[in-house]
């Protein structure tokens, strides 16, 4: 497609339509839930105060403490401003033409998978962002593209191309109509969960199902905030949740009801959980065997049952395994594609089309540990590998998108020993995070408030029947360019194909961005599978992720590593920014394990792996489990991730998931400073 000026011209006046100068409303760019918010400006334009907005048809007036103080990021001293390179001040044109010239040099000496592509979480919510980003990791020719999702989210995509036959289709929990929820390794009181949007707020949906007379079953490790104010809670070991599943599908009743679509593997995955031992679930999880059987007990008794899981599932090693088995059970007990249990968002099959029209089918594997790719992306857990490791596809450079690695991939010593053997290091982000700190061109990036986006990543997760739509608050910084404009510079820089001058033109100005968005279509439980020809509950992998499970050993009497998430924080989303206080830097423990210790609130501890050690300050939280110690990831200044292993075996091979929770850990009271 070649973008001449009279073209420019036909664009700008069909789109020129919908374009606001400054728009008060918008949505959240931080997680699922898309929570409106209202702006209220200053005399200067500049952004006074965010609010909830009370006549959001999604969220209801509800928005958490991440969204309503995003402003203070946006505006925050410490932002990056200016394009530099190796550690100057210099103009976009010197830059753009320094990196482009360094990557094509490195791809013609070394080929293109010479040089990796790595973004993160945001990425995920900026809609011209993402196509920017998959774009010009195709018009590279690279393999070496990774995502943050490897991280916290790459099982529910494995496990849905295997249920359903693509991976972005999933169905979600309707708490809304649900008798009893069981939720699995997620804190919605914190964190709102995730692949959901909770409509008004955890405390709307979870205080309506129990004001209306039912149940929620959070099943933890730790006694978190969502236990403690709605339901009752099962606490169990981490990591063990596959196990618990299996049980509960050895021991429900068989309701299933007809669907639209052809269900096969039922009988399969039922085989799988007969031939688990009760006793040995109940050892394994640390639930007692009374207890699986009365929760099974409870669900047969039930006649709707939803089902929920998370970050605390997904990252426990058996994460694929798990999904699979929550979505066979909610089969089994006539709860899928049915109102009250799992429902479908009616817009699924167009993010399908899409996908496909993308073309990040899985059809390349890695160099290091022949991992398939999965969205087109590779395991972030080899990424020190692919960089350190000599031979052909050997990584050279690294461009770093929305993301901060060294504080979101285990294994983080040797991956901050990797990004400095590069001859290339390159970040696009807001601010000098501590990936930017190493790299050799820092671009400064637009925030959500300053660019166009549709929810593109929280439609198919929510019941409202509304597509949204958020043009930009306020312009971004005189020298700042969005990441859809940035690559588009890069890529013409490179003379990579693709219609590359369209990401040069002021789209967030011209596309439209209506209150609120566009009308969708309804949920309609019982049509979900209407058009989808067959539905596969299991997969023949998933007998060796089950011979897997029983391998593992069993519960250990030493200390249990846990990470957790922040109210203020978001894993490494908000590094640098400075929000994060000095109270959340701290980790959690019983207060008879620090007795026993002989430490205090305040004292500092030393936690040891194989991988090294971290000291960090101890502060009492008597609900969790005996010797379980609860650190949050994503700090800026405290680096859990040089505890958790990293590498090709800490990856789980389906998904390529990386094993980041119930990591073994030595704990001591840290020596004095001499």
């Amino acid at each position: 497609m070649v973008v001449t000026p009279r073209l420019i011209q036909v664009i700008g006046n069909r789109c020129a339509r919908g374009y606001r100068a400054a728009v008060p409303t918008t949505h959240c760019r931080i997680c699922e839930a898309a929570c409106g918010l209202v702006a209220e400006l200053g005399p200067q334009g500049d952004i006074v105060k965010l609010r909830p907005d009370r006549t959001h048809p999604v969220s209801r007036g509800y928005a958490c403490a991440k969204g309503t103080r995003f402003h203070d990021t946006a505006e925050h001293p410490d932002r990056l401003l200016t394009p530099e390179v190796d550690g100057n001040e210099t103009s976009w044109d010197a830059a753009i033409a320094h990196t482009a010239s360094r990557l094509s040099a490195i791809i013609d000496e070394h080929g293109p998978h010479a040089v990796g592509v790595y973004f993160g979480n945001p990425m995920a919510f900026s809609t011209l962002g993402l196509i920017a980003t998959l774009g010009f990791g195709k018009a590279l020719g690279s393999r070496n593209i990774y995502y943050a999702g490897t991280q916290d989210c790459s099982n529910k995509f494995a496990a849905a191309q295997m249920i359903y036959g693509t991976p972005v289709t999933h169905p979600i929990a309707d708490f809304e109509h649900a008798e009893l929820a069981i939720v699995l390794g997620s804190n919605p009181y914190v964190s709102q969960s995730s692949f959901i949007h909770l409509e008004g707020g955890s405390q709307a949906v979870f205080g309506d199902l129990i004001a209306r007379g039912g149940d929620v079953v959070w099943v933890d490790p730790r006694r978190n905030e969502s236990a403690t104010k709605w339901g009752q809670h099962l606490a169990i070991r981490p990591g063990a949740d596959a196990w618990l599943l299996l049980a509960l599908l050895q021991l429900v009743d068989d309701r299933s009801r007809p669907l639209r679509a052809t269900i096969e593997g039922v009988a399969q995955a039922r085989a799988a959980a007969a031939k688990i031992d009760l006793n040995e679930a109940a050892q394994r999880t640390g639930l007692g065997r009374d207890a699986i059987e009365a929760l099974a007990a409870r669900i047969n008794a039930t006649d709707r049952t939803t089902f929920h899981m998370s970050v605390g599932v997904n990252q426990g090693g058996f994460g694929t395994l798990s999904y699979v088995l929550l979505h066979a059970l909610a089969y089994v007990t006539g709860n899928l594609d049915r109102r009250g249990g799992l429902v479908f968002n009616p817009t699924g099959p167009i993010f399908e089309r899409a996908h496909r029209w993308a073309r990040l089918e899985n059809n390349h594997r890695s160099r290091i540990g022949d991992f398939p790719s999965l969205l087109g992306t590779l395991p972030g857990g080899i990424l020190a590998d692919e960089i350190l490791e000599d031979g052909p596809g050997q990584i050279k450079a690294m461009l770093v998108l929305a993301g901060d690695p060294l504080r979101s991939i285990p294994g983080s010593t040797r991956l901050a020993k990797a990004f400095a053997s590069l001859e290339l290091l390159a970040c696009v982000d807001m601010f000098r995070s501590h990936t930017a700190r190493q790299a050799n061109v820092v671009l400064p990036a637009a925030s959500w408030l300053e660019r166009w986006d549709i929810a593109n990543s929280t439609v198919p997760y929510q019941q409202a029947p509304l597509i949204q739509v958020s043009g930009p608050i306020k312009p971004p910084p005189p020298n700042v360019r969005t990441d859809a404009r940035i690559l588009s510079d890069l890529a013409l820089a490179m003379k990579l194909r693709g219609p590359w001058r369209l990401g040069q033109l002021p789209l967030d100005r011209w596309l439209p961005s209506p209150k609120y968005g566009f009308r969708a279509p309804r949920v309609r439980p019982g049509r979900g599978l209407s058009k989808r020809q067959t539905v596969r509950l299991w997969d023949a992998q998933l007998n060796d992720e089950v011979d897997r499970l029983r391998r593992q050993p069993g519960p250990a009497d030493g200390w249990v590593l846990l990470c957790r998430r922040r109210r203020l924080g978001h894993n490494s989303w908000l590094h640098g920014a400075g929000r994060a206080g000095s109270a959340e830097a701290a980790a959690w423990m019983r207060s008879q394990d620090m007795a026993a210790l002989g430490v205090v609130d305040g004292d500092m501890l030393e936690l040891r792996t194989e991988q090294g050690a971290l000291h960090i300050p101890v502060k009492t939280h008597n609900d969790l489990a005996p010797r379980t110690v609860v650190v949050p990831h994503g700090l800026p200044d405290i680096d859990i991730n040089v505890l958790i292993p990293g590498g090709p075996e800490h990856v789980e091979r389906l998904s390529g998931q990386l094993h980041m929770t119930g990591t073994a850990v030595s704990v001591s009271a840290a020596p004095a400073c001499t």
